[in-house]
């Protein structure tokens, strides 16, 4: 008997680099504009900023350790996800994940941490033949996937 998996390989993605830009740059308005002393918003900008770097170098360009680089699911929807590290881990599939042919969300439980993962896909990041195949295999095989 065959046991039938999907592999799919994700890379960067500069659409989802503009969202998180455009995000933070309305953030980073919205806390100048606040009715806050100048003094904590200047201090709170480095922090910030730090944050919006970080979360694009791990979700959007993928280049830190720990950003998730591929997705292997299993006909029973067991799912394995690999780090930029080259590291597997086994991982629960959420029935939070969110299937569109504009974006699909994969909120990943690693079995070994208390953590949830967020895969983010947008079309850019993955070629169009296994996006489909992905959103298919996760629409049909696993039901409990929105």
């Amino acid at each position: 008997m065959r046991v039938e998996t999907l592999t799919i390989t994700v890379g960067p993605s500069r659409r989802l680099a503009g969202l998180l830009v455009g995000m933070h740059g309305f953030s980073a308005a919205m806390f100048w504009l606040a009715p806050l002393p100048q003094w904590i918003v200047v201090l709170l900008m480095p922090v910030f900023l730090g944050s919006a770097w970080h979360t694009l170098r791990r979700d959007s360009f993928r280049t830190l350790q720990n950003s998730l680089v591929a997705l292997r699911l299993d006909t029973d929807c067991s799912c394995e996800f690999q780090t930029r590290a080259g590291a597997w881990h086994e991982a629960d599939l959420l029935g939070s994940s969110f299937v569109a042919p504009y974006l699909t969300v994969l909120n990943l439980k690693p079995e070994s941490g208390r953590l949830v993962k967020h895969l983010v896909i947008l079309p850019d990041a993955i070629h169009a033949e296994d996006f489909r195949r992905l959103r298919v295999w996760l629409k049909w095989r696993c039901k409990k996937v929105d």
